[in-house]
C-alpha cells in the first residue's frame, strides 16, 4: 500500500495533504473508523492497511505517515485542535492493549527531509506529554535543521521519546548524498558523524 499510495503524492492537489497508515497487529472496528474519521476531516487517506505484527513486546503499533513538513502551519493551520483528538485516541488504543500496550511513529515527510517520531511503550501522561511536546518542536527542530548546523543536508531524522527525561532526545540522521549517519549533539547545537 506504501509504495501506490507514495507514487501517487505527485499527482494529488497540494491543498489536501495526504497521510498513509499502516497498522502493526490490529485495530478493534471503533478504533479504525475512529483513526480514519479523524484523519479524514484533513487529509486525503485510503483506509488504515494491516501487517502481521513481529514484535512481541507491543500489542498494536500504529505508523502514521504525513506528508507534509513538520513545522508549526501543520498544527496551527492543518490539523488544529484534531491533534487533541489524535492524542486521545491514541490513549485508548494503548489502554485496550492491556499490559502490552501500543506503540507509535509519525512521521513527516516532505520533498527535503523525513522526520520519525518513535514512541514505544508508554504510560498515558508519558503519551500525552510526547504528543504535546511533538506538537511545540518545531521550532527547535527547525533550528536544528538548519543548513549551518549540518555537515551533510539530512534525508532522514529519527528521535525516540524517553519517559524517564520527559523529552525527545536521540535525534540521529542520515546524509541525503553521502548516506553516512550522523547524530546531534546538543552541547555545541550541531550534527556530527555517529
Amino acid at each position: 500500500m506504501f509504495g501506490s499510495i507514495s507514487s501517487l503524492v505527485l499527482y494529488m492537489d497540494a491543498s489536501e495533504p495526504v497521510v498513509e497508515v499502516l497498522v502493526e497487529g490490529e485495530l478493534s472496528p471503533f478504533e479504525h473508523e475512529a483513526l480514519y474519521e479523524l484523519l479524514k476531516k484533513h487529509f486525503r487517506l485510503e483506509q488504515p492497511a494491516y501487517s502481521e505484527l513481529l514484535d512481541e513486546t507491543v500489542g498494536t503499533r500504529v505508523n502514521i505517515t504525513f506528508h507534509h513538513s513538520y513545522d508549526r502551519s501543520f498544527f496551527a493551520d492543518i490539523f488544529q485542535e484534531d491533534w487533541r483528538g489524535l492524542k486521545e485516541l491514541f490513549k485508548q488504543i494503548r489502554y485496550r492493549r492491556g499490559r502490552l500496550g501500543a506503540a507509535f511513529k509519525l512521521t513527516f515527510t516532505d520533498e527535503k527531509v523525513q522526520l520519525v517520531f518513535s514512541t514505544g511503550l508508554l504510560g498515558d501522561e508519558e503519551l500525552g506529554s510526547a504528543m504535546d511536546q511533538i506538537a511545540h518542536l518545531t521550532g527547535i527542530v527547525g533550528q536544528m535543521m538548519r543548513p549551518e548546523t549540518m555537515v551533510e543536508p539530512l534525508g532522514q531524522v529519527e528521535t525516540r521519546y524517553d519517559g524517564k527525561s520527559d523529552r525527545w532526545q536521540g535525534f540521529r540522521g542520515v546524509g541525503r548524498t553521502d548516506k553516512k549517519e550522523y547524530v546531534f549533539d546538543e552541547s555545541i547545537f550541531r550534527w556530527k558523524t555517529g
